[in-house]
């Protein structure tokens, strides 16, 4: 029976630095952006609430429990996806892929609202950077071949 690993050293360079950049964005996010995060959550959420809904709607259901748990969910992504590609499973890549995806268009529909100030622009560097890391041809090729 093989024995899960948190990191993969013999894998490239560009996926060994994506999985530690998960970890590290996970723990930024739970332990500092949690105030920041959920109301980027919320923003987001409503956002797309609004479009279904009427204002009313919209408000209360951002004031629910749902936006402070997209963050946590985020966080255990960011996690999840790093522990499954270290331990070269592709579901591992995906959710790695997705949590990065969501965080860049979060990120750019609240910087957007924020006129895009050095704090967002910082937080867009690093969520851009991890999509660079995974979409990496050295990566991809690696997560083709090796990966269940």
């Amino acid at each position: 029976m093989n024995q899960m690993r948190w990191l993969n050293r013999s894998q490239p360079q560009t996926l060994f630095s994506a999985v530690l950049l998960c970890y590290f964005s996970a723990a930024l996010l739970l332990l500092f952006g949690t105030r920041i995060d959920s109301q980027l959550a919320r923003d987001v959420f409503e956002g797309i609430v609004s479009l279904f809904a009427n204002d009313r709607t919209a408000d209360d259901l951002g004031n629910s429990i749902v936006p402070p748990a997209l963050t946590v969910l985020l966080g255990g992504a960011y996690v999840g996806g790093a522990l499954g590609t270290s331990n070269e499973r592709r579901w591992g890549h995906w959710l790695c892929t997705a949590a990065a995806i969501y965080a860049v268009l979060a990120t750019l529909w609240w910087g957007a609202s924020m006129n895009f100030q050095l704090g967002v622009i910082l937080r867009l560097m690093f969520d851009g950077l991890l999509l660079v890391l995974l979409f990496h041809p050295i990566s991809r090729s690696h997560r083709r071949v090796w990966f269940q």
